[in-house]
């Protein structure tokens, strides 16, 4: 009756009501892809926290899923407080070679540049995230330093010149890192 009141006949009545699911449909895929990509994001961050819990000597604290008192619905994924000072940890599970262009992220390709990362760029979020733990710790936040990382896990990092913050190659890097001794060299973006 409703598809008839709008002026279609019969035929186009019933490909009216075959439409009707498909946004509802469509919100309910969108919605649960978010959900399995922030599930993978925690994981991500739980094992990231695991592995600096067991490889970071004492006097370091390791606090995953940090969230902030500014209200904001989203969380911090990592805070490590230790004799260096607060650093605020963004993991990242890329694959691949990963170049970043003025903190716009990429996985290289065979032939070039492919498509840049899905969601924000991770060293804008890890820079965000230390502005907002800074805030919630100290009373004069212009004083206090609190640094942000982007962490790579799996992924080779090529030319990273551009980030705002400092990217890593590795968990052993941000261990080497924190402690201020590496073993090796490894990738480091200021």
């Amino acid at each position: 009756m409703a598809a008839r009141s709008l002026g279609f006949d019969r035929r186009f009545t019933e490909i009216f009501f075959a439409l009707i699911p498909i946004p509802p449909l469509a919100l309910g895929v969108h919605g649960l892809a978010l959900a399995l990509r922030l599930r993978a994001a925690s994981a991500l961050a739980d094992r990231t926290a695991a592995y600096l819990c067991d490889h970071l000597p004492e006097g370091y604290v390791v606090v995953p899923h940090y969230g902030p008192r500014d209200g904001a619905d989203d969380e911090v994924p990592m805070v490590v407080i230790g004799p260096p000072g607060v650093v605020v940890i963004e993991p990242r599970d890329e694959a691949g070679e990963v170049v970043c262009r003025e903190d716009d992220w990429y996985r290289l390709r065979k032939f070039g540049v492919g498509r840049r990362f899905h969601g924000p760029s991770p060293s804008q979020r890890a820079r965000r995230n230390a502005a907002r733990v800074r805030g919630d710790i100290a009373v004069d936040s212009s004083r206090t330093s609190v640094e942000g990382i982007v962490v790579f896990t799996s992924a080779h990092l090529a030319d990273v010149s551009s980030s705002s913050v400092p990217a890593l190659e590795g968990l052993p890097a941000i261990v080497d890192r924190l402690v201020g001794s590496p073993a090796e060299p490894f990738h480091v973006a200021v």
